[in-house]
């Protein structure tokens, strides 16, 4: 709460820098993908008539801070964040095959949903074992792609939910699929807009629309909290093989993946290690301050301030071409009580 990373908006950064830095990214190369990824989501958006932005953004204007474009949480711009300052609402009917027949739904209407996925990490994101992947991220797809013989690209319809980057990079990946992903149905949690959980029912809504066009096989991901809970539906033109009888919950399987947490500790000392990191600005576009999230030397993990008139700290951290996550520095207490960093 004191360093102010409680808020999605602060927390997301950390997976995006930890997991870009496991990926052997420059911090410059992480927001090209953010941005054509984004701009994807954009074009979408566009199409879309129920969207809340209504147009296409280049990767360029998505990433480059403006004025309108303010930095709120590095890398993060706001048009890199989900927009929940919308007003909208969605229903889906979901019904036996028997009630859609007796409802007079067209064969070619028909939408059957295949099978799903559910697990969560810890709600206390500091309880978690890193932040280069989510464990119950990849339990939840890893299972759906099973449903389709193991190939994510069987998918011709997807939506991976888009609350901050770092997310649908994730789970591309974990899918098996390349950089050259349409990853969206429905626009995205920053251009549709995000009125919070309830995205995910406006993109069933949209995948069924997909699917009724001529999709043939659609994939829902949805995540929600902190990278906590994560749900994924499979959805086809053609009904399942035979009936379905699925335990969805695969949260056995994400935390035998999990591996030893380490301690948190709130009056380290000594050498800090950098796990992740994400730099907090004001309104005005000015760097309020730095927080670093640190591995001791006695391998616990702790967070710290980089103030913001530490000008040669902030711009370690900045730096684009060059990740901080592994590099090491000193940490002292300030006076307040809160741990401070400066890179060595």
């Amino acid at each position: 709460m004191k360093l102010g990373v409680f808020r999605p908006v602060t927390v997301y950064p950390l997976y995006e820098a930890a997991s870009s830095a496991r990926w052997g990214q420059t911090p410059r190369e992480a927001m090209a993908e953010s941005g054509t990824l984004w701009a994807r989501y954009s074009e979408a958006s566009a199409r879309n008539p129920n969207a809340w932005l209504k147009r296409r953004f280049t990767p360029e204007e998505i990433t480059r801070p403006t004025v309108d474009n303010r930095l709120i949480a590095w890398p993060y711009t706001k048009l890199m964040v989900a927009n929940p300052m919308v007003n909208m609402g969605a229903a889906l009917l979901l019904t036996s095959f028997a009630k859609a027949r007796a409802a007079g739904i067209a064969e070619d209407r028909l939408i059957y949903p295949l099978g799903g996925a559910s697990a969560e990490e810890p709600r206390d994101y500091l309880l978690r074992d890193q932040f280069y992947e989510s464990h119950p991220q990849n339990a939840v797809l890893n299972s759906v792609t099973d449903l389709v013989d193991g190939d994510g690209r069987k998918f011709d319809a997807i939506e991976l939910y888009s609350c901050f980057p770092c997310v649908p990079k994730m789970a591309r990946r974990t899918l098996g699929l390349g950089p050259d992903v349409q990853p969206t149905v429905t626009g995205g949690l920053t251009f549709f807009g995000a009125p919070l959980n309830t995205y995910m029912t406006h993109a069933a809504c949209a995948m069924v629309r997909r699917l009724r066009a001529g999709a043939k096989l659609g994939l829902l991901y949805g995540q929600g909290g902190f990278v906590t809970k994560h749900h994924a539906l499979v959805v086809s033109r053609t009904p399942p093989r035979q009936a379905l009888a699925q335990d969805t919950s695969v949260q056995a399987e994400a935390d035998r993946n999990r591996r030893a947490v380490p301690e948190f500790v709130t009056d380290p000392t000594g050498k800090g290690k950098v796990e992740s990191f994400t730099v907090i600005y004001g309104r005005n576009g000015e760097v309020e301050h730095g927080v670093v999230m640190l591995r001791t030397e006695q391998d616990a993990r702790t967070l710290a301030r980089v103030p913001a008139q530490d000008e040669r700290t902030i711009a370690h951290l900045l730096n684009l071409d060059r990740s901080p996550v592994g590099s090491r520095g000193d940490i002292a207490m300030a006076g307040d009580g809160v741990p401070e960093w400066r890179v060595g």
